[in-house]
């Protein structure tokens, strides 16, 4: 905001010089020019005429003591009084203002901003409290928005570290190749409305794991390797490293803290599955199967496999638990788990047990087994949150989802079958859509009763991957939303396009 300075001809002020010594008229001392100039005019005519002049310039200001409507000529305008225009003395005149009028009362300033008052040149970042243009452009006296600076980046960390990107003007957390802001529990960067966000997937986080209960990246340094091969150098006491690993998954869990990822290598040599064991997770930890390979679990004769304690959350990927003899439980959660790409099949008293107020989040996996009388997941006190997964149950009273209430769990995209003449599901109240049944249920594709398991490559097995002599309404029960998983449990891709159909459970053949 500038004033428009006129520097006046030699030859027009000597002609004013002598137009004056020409005149014989005595001055009037009330006249605004030889008073306050346009504080005069404002006192005596409430803005009706807030600008003084002469009668030279503008004859209607005859009678009203030089006062005047419109705006005059800077060589006209006696803005500050004192017989001088403001080309001569514009002490009365607020910088970037321009029209003369010191009042600042909104009457028009032709500086563009709206305000109609004289606007101050900025000194500094404290004059700038507007917060779209926080920025002193010292060279104009401007306040500028981030784009108006030497370098955005830098003048928005200045200003605050958490917002130190500058994008089309404002001051976000983050954009586009500009992530460093996006630490701890929100890594990542949401690049549409540029905040910093949890991550969601474990894709997130590159050679780690994504603590999916608190949003953070695990460190990838706080991860070792577990492998029980005979030939893998694995010791009780090694470091964890994939030269040194671990032998057992309660070793690794020994040594590691909390947001470790324990990343658990196949068996090679005979039995090909590790010893049996009872592990009880109280940490937040990551076990994903070693790429391309696929670790076995079995659980202590009698007892359950794996428990998730109330402390603990579990972040699992590609492992099996299976065969658990004795009435031994694939998985007991009373803490948190979010189970991925897994087969948690054929175990003696039943695929998984929710209890305690636990939580599960399954996705892409199989759960059950042909045991009579057990249910392939129970949910006696907790959530469950179900999705893309195929379980299947046994004879008898066997339930491939079985809920005392039901209210805080939901099944999406899944498919549940039995072997038993009864319902496959019996979980009073729970919310189930866009899956396949035996038996009918709302929103979902009702497959009638199966006749044997032919669906199955090897149901007896566990071995839950539709056969092709499945039923096809199975192949477009389920239908792909947006944040649903890209590949089947054996990484066959899935539609991408929300609103496609797909088929429901595990398994794409």
């Amino acid at each position: 905001m500038q004033k428009s300075l006129i520097i006046l001809s030699a030859g027009f002020i000597v002609g004013l010089s002598i137009s004056a010594c020409g005149t014989t008229t005595e001055p009037d001392p009330d006249h605004c020019a030889r008073a306050d100039g346009a504080a005069t005019c404002a006192e005596r005519y409430d803005g009706e005429r807030p600008y003084c002049t002469t009668p030279e310039c503008d004859p209607s200001g005859e009678g009203f003591s030089g006062c005047v409507e419109e705006e005059p000529t800077e060589e006209c305008n006696y803005a500050c009084g004192g017989d001088q225009n403001i080309l001569e003395d514009d002490s009365c005149v607020v910088a970037g203002d321009g029209d003369g009028d010191p009042t600042g009362d909104g009457d028009g300033d032709g500086d563009g901003d709206g305000d109609g008052d004289g606007d101050t040149a900025c000194m500094g970042p404290a004059d700038c409290a507007d917060s779209m243009m926080p920025f002193c452009d010292l060279d104009s006296g401007m306040c500028v928005d981030c784009d108006g600076t030497a370098d955005g980046d830098t003048s928005c960390a200045e200003l605050d570290p958490s917002t130190p990107v500058c994008e089309a003007g404002l001051c976000v957390a983050c954009a586009a190749e500009k992530e460093d802001a996006c630490v701890g529990t929100t890594p990542i960067c949401d690049v549409e409305a540029n905040t910093c966000v949890g991550c969601s997937s474990h894709e997130q986080c590159n050679d780690s794991a994504c603590n999916l209960a608190a949003g953070n990246c695990m460190d990838p340094a706080n991860t070792v390797h577990v492998n029980g091969s005979g030939n893998s150098n694995c010791a009780p006491g090694g470091d964890g490293s994939e030269s040194t690993p671990y032998c057992t998954v309660n070793q690794a869990l020994t040594a590691v803290d909390s947001n470790s990822l324990i990343v658990l290598h196949e068996v090679n040599s005979p039995p090909f599955i590790y010893p049996d064991d009872a592990i009880t997770l109280q940490l937040s930890v990551a076990i994903f199967a070693a790429p391309g390979e696929s670790p076995v679990l079995r659980g202590t004769s009698g007892a359950t496999a794996l428990t998730v304690a109330n402390a603990g959350n579990l972040f699992m990927r590609g492992v099996t638990i299976a065969n658990t003899a004795n009435g031994g439980v694939g998985v007991e959660i009373t803490g948190a788990a979010w189970i991925e790409r897994s087969k948690i099949v054929n175990n003696a008293g039943g695929g998984i047990v929710v209890d305690g107020g636990g939580m599960l989040v399954l996705e892409n996996s199989f759960v059950g087994g042909d045991q009579s009388d057990k249910n392939a997941i129970y949910v006696a006190d907790g959530a469950a949150n179900i999705l893309y997964s195929t379980l299947a149950a046994g004879f008898g009273s066997a339930s491939s989802l079985f809920c005392d209430d039901g209210l805080s769990t939901t099944v999406r995209n899944s498919l549940l079958v039995a072997r038993t003449g009864g319902d496959e599901l019996t979980c009073p109240s729970v919310s189930i859509i866009s899956s396949a049944l035996e038996m009918d249920a709302p929103e979902s594709v009702s497959l009638g009763d199966m006749p044997d398991t032919s669906w199955f490559v090897g149901y007896t097995d566990g071995d839950f991957r539709l056969s092709g002599s499945h039923p096809p309404l199975i192949n477009t029960a389920a239908t792909w939303q947006t944040g649903d998983p890209d590949t089947d449990i054996e990484l066959d891709p899935r539609p991408t396009t929300d609103g496609t159909l797909d088929f429901a459970g595990a398994d794409i053949p």
